[in-house]
């Protein structure tokens, strides 16, 4: 007999099945026992061992990697009645989780943009600022090109930090990458056809999200047109 305890939370459960081994249990079968034992919809109820999430419900158990004694934490929210039916096409838990999985992951993108956004914006006026009123020479060019100033390194351009290309690219990479693992995220949510309201919910993540990166997208091109302009300059020079 192979026996699997679950943590949810403060609550805890054994699953027991008999004559059988990791091998011939698979995560989807785990899954669905976790379901019924908390009433968590499918498609909002996680397991974690190790640390690490446990996918692809067609997968044995034993590919986790699942010591004797090991404990498989799992995450997910009861919905409750009220919440399903205010908030779902037909009243549909499993709708609800979707809807739940997006917006959270929304959220969460909206939170790491309303914090790095307005800095990169400003980084890059600065930068397009200090680079078009006074070009600096072609070895000051290089050196900002090459590297950052260290900690406690500051170089000043009317009054202001000055700002490096190395930054801006480094600053327009992270708010890139993001954004397009929210839009993975959002285009690996398979929503049923009459799930109306979690179609609509993702349709609208997605336009949300692609704004941004168009944003973002738009920053980064009015520094490359800067950096032209600035080598054209210096071409002339010559």
């Amino acid at each position: 007999m192979t026996q699997i305890s679950i943590k949810w939370g403060r609550e805890k459960k054994t699953f027991s099945f008999k004559d059988r081994i990791l091998a011939d249990i698979k995560l989807g079968e785990l899954r669905q026992s976790c379901h019924e034992w908390s009433k968590v919809p499918l498609g909002g109820l996680t397991l974690i061992y190790g640390g690490a999430t446990m996918k692809d419900d067609n997968a044995p158990l034993s590919c986790f990697g699942i010591k004797p004694n090991g404990v498989i934490t799992m995450m997910g929210t009861r919905p409750t009645k009220t919440d399903i039916s205010t908030l779902t096409t037909h009243g549909d838990p499993e709708e609800y989780a979707l809807i739940v999985k997006i917006q959270q992951s929304l959220q969460s993108t909206l939170a790491l943009c309303a914090e790095h956004v307005p800095r990169y914006e400003q980084a890059v006026q600065s930068y397009i600022s200090s680079h078009t009123l006074q070009p600096p020479p072609q070895a000051h060019i290089q050196q900002q090109y090459q590297s950052a100033p260290s900690h406690g390194q500051h170089q000043q351009s009317q009054g202001q930090e000055q700002v490096t290309l190395k930054q801006l690219q480094d600053a327009h990479i992270l708010l890139s990458e993001n954004l397009m693992k929210s839009l993975l995220l959002f285009d690996g949510v398979v929503c049923k056809q009459d799930f109306e309201v979690a179609r609509a919910t993702r349709r609208e993540a997605v336009k949300e999200t692609q704004q941004l990166m168009d944003s973002i997208d738009d920053l980064n091109a009015r520094v490359k047109a800067c950096d032209s302009q600035v080598k054209q300059q210096q071409q002339q020079r010559q």
